[in-house]
């Protein structure tokens, strides 16, 4: 079990006391997504802002001593996402680049950045592509979400959360597809505590998934 899920495993323990365990997701992250383009036009990557909910951000930054402008101390917070990051590796980072169907193969994560907003953790970083796709010759999609369904990931219903970057990505379009889960997975997911799983099959049903078109 990757170090994110067990401070969410623990933050939910304790804000969860007197509620409810049952039903997946246990948290939320709001997300913001970039896709990077070259100037040729290739797909290269994509920038991803994660903005967790206040149960696991109160509970992160428990014991962090905020100075007198409000802000934490960036050291505890880079190191804390240099940890998230590790870990989040062995899961692809959450994150599903597809090229023709075929999930794209990454770099590892080199750059990132965090702060707190209004209480609540921020986390922004980008995954890079080991080659670039053509989005003219080739299909493209991507999706970021939980396997395990563990946490809910959805863009953020505010300002524009879904955006294509960099001078190639001119003339190209999006479409953000959400989704539509089976009601046999709802059902499961509604019906699992925090110490169950469904494996790694369950997020994809209730993952948003982007696609890419360019004339």
């Amino acid at each position: 079990m990757p170090l994110l899920y067990r401070f969410f495993l623990t933050c939910l323990f304790f804000t969860l006391a007197h509620t409810t365990a049952k039903a997946h997701p246990h948290s939320w992250i709001d997300l913001e997504t970039s896709l990077i383009f070259d100037d040729q036009g290739h797909v290269i990557g994509l920038w991803q802002g994660w903005l967790f909910d206040d149960f696991y951000s109160a509970f992160t930054l428990e014991g962090m001593v905020a100075d007198k402008n409000g802000k934490y101390d960036q050291k505890a917070l880079d190191s804390l996402a240099e940890t998230n990051l590790k870990n989040l590796s062995e899961y692809s980072y959450f994150t599903f680049i597809h090229k023709d169907g075929e999930q794209a193969a990454y770099q590892p994560v080199q750059d990132y950045k965090t702060f707190v907003e209004n209480n609540r953790l921020w986390m922004e970083f980008s995954v890079m592509l080991q080659e670039p796709i053509d989005p003219k010759a080739h299909k493209v999609d991507y999706a970021v979400y939980d396997p395990t369904y563990y946490v809910e990931i959805l863009h953020t219903t505010t300002g524009d959360p879904v955006q294509l970057s960099g001078k190639g990505a001119l003339g190209c379009s999006y479409r953000l597809n959400n989704p539509e889960p089976p009601k046999e997975m709802s059902l499961m997911a509604a019906a699992m505590d925090k110490s169950e799983s469904a494996g790694d099959g369950i997020g994809i049903y209730f993952a948003q998934h982007v696609e890419i078109s360019c004339p």
